[in-house]
């Protein structure tokens, strides 16, 4: 009988995880003994949360969510998909806010959870305190956004900002990044527990392996991907899984990708999340950060599934 693998998804099943949604569709790891189950978001049990307490084996989440979470030494990054983050911050050019320090005094959604240290980090780094802008939890922050009730929000470039741009126009609202304050994180990676790489580390590499085919097949069969999200999630129409995985490729196909090749696991991201908790007053042990990537396995991955150069 093949080992069942549950990966805990950060969010619900959509082209922002197209290469894990193959690997499961396709049975990328079944020749090895391995069956892939991806898990939609449990808004009871955060990813992370779901790896330590075992109602999952692996979770897509952050340096940050690894780094802030209760037992940060228990967990391990194997995989970076997305190399940017995708995070931005739309403001309404009638607001009379120009920059991020005009936030001050402003309410910004966010979404609940934790889930806010890259919209702190870059509050820190205008001189601003977190405690100056007040931050309202909500699971969806579009409708407040729109109606008036925040003055920012916490969004995705590839889902969020597109509701927004086509409900009120591009040329209606200003968009900050962290990236424009050198403060941007990274959200999207594949995380294990220290356990499960102990105990069975031949089941992690059947993974890596499958869900790197897995990405690679998405970005070079786009078509194939689209397919494949459609059976994951059929209320979503084809345009918007497409263009939603043209965003993922670009924030995928950069930086560390380029340059080391798909899926590296750059400890880079994970300093700057060290860095972020320490600007923010919540500075986690130097050791615990410098040992939170596992390269082991993306180094032993099949290199056609490691490549670095892309159209």
């Amino acid at each position: 009988m093949p080992r069942t693998v549950r990966i805990r998804l950060l969010w619900h099943k959509q082209a922002q995880f197209a290469g894990y949604l193959l690997a499961e569709q396709l049975g990328l790891a079944r020749a090895r003994g391995v069956e892939i189950i991806c898990q939609g978001i449990d808004f009871t049990c955060g990813p992370i949360e779901a790896v330590l307490t075992g109602a999952a084996d692996m979770a897509v989440a952050s340096p940050s969510h690894i780094l802030e979470s209760r037992k940060p030494r228990d967990l391990s990054l194997v995989l970076a998909i997305q190399q940017q983050s995708p995070l931005v911050y739309p403001v309404r050019r009638d607001a009379g806010i120009a920059t991020p320090a005009d936030l001050a005094g402003r309410r910004v959604g966010v979404w609940p959870g934790g889930e806010d240290l890259e919209l702190r980090f870059m509050l820190a780094t205008t001189g601003l305190s977190p405690d100056a802008v007040t931050r309202v939890p909500m699971n969806d922050t579009v409708p407040a956004f729109l109606e008036g009730r925040i003055d920012s929000a916490q969004m995705t470039a590839y889902h969020e900002l597109h509701e927004v741009e086509a409900a009120l126009g591009q040329d209606a609202i200003t968009v900050f990044t962290a990236a424009t304050l050198g403060c941007s994180l990274l959200k999207d990676g594949l995380v294990v527990s220290r356990t499960l790489i102990g105990e069975d580390p031949a089941t992690v590499q059947a993974v890596v392996d499958a869900v790197l085919e897995g990405w690679t097949i998405a970005f070079d069969n786009p078509d194939r991907a689209v397919a494949a999200c459609r059976a994951a999630r059929p209320d979503i129409d084809e345009a918007h899984h497409r263009a939603q995985l043209a965003d993922i490729r670009a924030l995928s196909l950069v930086g560390a990708a380029r340059v080391r090749g798909l899926g590296y696991p750059d400890p880079e991201h994970v300093a700057r999340a060290a860095a972020a908790m320490a600007a923010v007053g919540e500075p986690v042990d130097a050791a615990v950060a410098a040992g939170v990537v596992d390269l082991r396995f993306w180094s032993a991955a099949p290199s056609e599934n490691r490549q670095s150069e892309w159209p």
